[in-house]
């Protein structure tokens, strides 16, 4: 069997996959690139090796730093953004040929030895030479490394119920928007115990914790982008450092400094 990369698209590769049972494909995403949306017969590992994306889907939306990986089973519609650029990779696997990681998307985390298989695999997929048994071998192992990483902290249940679009939408694009809970309500004309309860529903946490977690997001790509802790924390509502140091070491368990490093 031979593998192997091509300016193709990637569902164009895989409908001329034939035997093969694993493509790769390379790309350096410029700065603000936003995909259009779409989906793959075959299981996805996506991954950054520099930069940091955005991808959305259905009602999530999951943050990808060169730490992490997204895993997407087949027919999951799905767009890509990255705001400040990305060297993006992605391994696409025939579905009858992996077990263990399950149809559901998932972050993953990645581990230096991880990042070093990934990084195997893409390249030996671009040699476009007879898939070999130690091939194989090599496979198995980041698949199996990759079984027990799940990691939900970089994933966002974003609610989809219609009456509250204009909120989600406002503080998707704007982080730092401080209405509260009892002023959005007012806002869209509910009261705030409906758009509570609609929150809770939709993504199991409650308004001041899911808008919390947006701007904890959002503070990854700024601080990835080099912007201070300090311009980052205003930038996305709070109103010092320490106040945003302290919530983003709760979720990320360690400070913003190191969180690139």
């Amino acid at each position: 069997m031979k593998t192997g990369q091509t300016l193709k698209s990637s569902n164009e590769q895989i409908s001329e996959a034939g035997e093969q049972y694993v493509i790769a494909r390379q790309k350096d995403m410029c700065v603000g690139h936003h995909g259009e949306a779409h989906s793959h017969s075959w299981y996805q590992l996506m991954y950054a090796s520099s930069g940091l994306m955005n991808v959305e889907f259905a009602d999530q939306l999951m943050v990808v730093p060169p730490q992490k990986a997204i895993w997407l089973p087949p027919d999951c519609v799905h767009n890509t953004i990255a705001p400040a650029g990305a060297q993006f990779c992605s391994l696409y696997f025939r579905p009858d040929k992996v077990v263990g990681l399950g149809d559901e998307s998932k972050v993953l985390n990645v581990s230096p030895l991880i990042r070093e298989l990934i990084l195997a695999v893409v390249f030996r997929c671009g040699t476009n030479q007879e898939w070999q048994d130690k091939d194989d071998r090599l496979l198995m192992v980041l698949l199996d490394q990759l079984v027990d990483q799940s990691d939900n902290e970089l994933s966002l249940l974003v609610p989809k119920d219609s009456r509250v679009a204009q909120l989600v939408g406002c503080l998707q694009s704007d982080p730092s928007n401080g209405l509260t809970l009892l002023e959005w309500a007012d806002k869209l004309g509910m009261s705030s115990r409906t758009l509570s309860r609609i929150f809770l529903a939709e993504t199991g946490i409650g308004f001041k914790e899911w808008r919390q977690k947006v701007r904890l997001l959002h503070s990854l790509s700024l601080l990835e982008q080099g912007f201070s802790v300090t311009q980052v924390a205003l930038d996305v509502g709070y109103h010092s450092s320490s106040a945003f140091t302290h919530a983003f070491h709760q979720l990320f368990h360690m400070a913003p400094k190191r969180y690139f490093v």
